[in-house]
């Protein structure tokens, strides 16, 4: 990979590089990245050497693809921590590169939700292995679906000093012209894919096999049944605002829901023995 200098790296670019590169996922099985989109626009590959989190290390030597499939490696989170995402990257040379977090705590296929993108941090002049290292504190959401979450980490090539900033799309290496109505232009970097195991709260406390809501999906009215009693009921819509509260106090009752507009939502329950969430579709 040829090292560029910084003004053929972003003024030439603009000029000559509008053309949309598209990049074959071939190699991989069809499940990846489905249900998530691909990197469809980007200018070049230049990767990410390393991430950490939660307890896990990826570490890519890879300088050809623009997404990485990392999703065998999981982490394991608790809704209600935080924990620190460490990434390193090449920029060859001395160059902006900006790296961004999109998790989908929602499971709603989509990267770039309210609440669901972060900032990491800004690296110049590295080489990957070097010490400098982007990092942010993540909190995991009290109200993140449990088990297998997505997590896309993107590394942008940026200019700060000639206005390219980066643009937060989770589905292309993009950066934005700041003196040009926000004109977006391909980029230079790499996405990397790996998995997030969100646990339930609480979860061995929490019979499942005792608990039951139905219909789902739900037109007017939500029942639930439990072996002991649940104390309450909310309901989130899928940017993590509240839309229903309920005390209930009782093993067996009624939510009604009939005032919710079409779509998708988070149910969590609370008992003496825990909590418990759960995706709702209403009609």
């Amino acid at each position: 990979m040829p090292i560029l200098a910084p003004h053929y790296k972003y003024l030439n670019m603009k000029k000559i590089t509008l053309l949309i590169t598209f990049l074959s996922f071939g190699a991989f099985a069809q499940t990846f990245p489905s249900p998530y989109c691909a990197i469809g626009d980007y200018e070049d590959v230049e990767e990410i050497t390393s991430v950490s989190f939660a307890g896990a290390t990826i570490t890519n030597t890879n300088t050809s693809l623009a997404l990485i499939n990392s999703t065998a490696t999981i982490a394991n989170v608790t809704p209600g921590q935080s924990y620190t995402i460490a990434v390193k990257g090449n920029s060859y040379g001395a160059y902006d590169n900006e790296y961004v977090a999109f998790i989908d705590w929602n499971h709603n296929n989509v990267l770039n939700d309210t609440g669901e993108v972060f900032y990491i941090g800004l690296l110049t002049n590295t080489t990957g292995t070097d010490a400098a290292t982007a990092t942010v504190s993540i909190p995991v959401p009290t109200n993140a679906l449990p088990g297998n979450t997505r997590i896309r980490i993107l590394k942008v090539y940026t200019d700060q000093a000639d206005f390219y900033v980066l643009s937060n799309d989770p589905c292309n290496i993009m950066s934005e012209d700041e003196l040009d109505d926000n004109f977006q232009i391909p980029s230079f970097g790499q996405a990397l894919d790996f998995t997030l195991n969100v646990a339930s709260l609480n979860v061995n406390s929490f019979d499942l096999a005792s608990f039951s809501a139905y219909p789902n999906p739900v037109k007017d009215v939500l029942n639930i049944n439990y072996t002991s009693e649940i104390s309450e009921a909310k309901i989130y819509n899928l940017l993590g605002q509240e839309v229903i509260s309920k005390s209930v106090k009782s093993a067996d009752f009624k939510l009604d829901v009939s005032t919710l507009s079409a779509g998708t939502y988070i149910v969590k329950l609370a008992t003496g023995q825990g909590q418990h969430s759960f995706k709702l579709i209403k009609e």
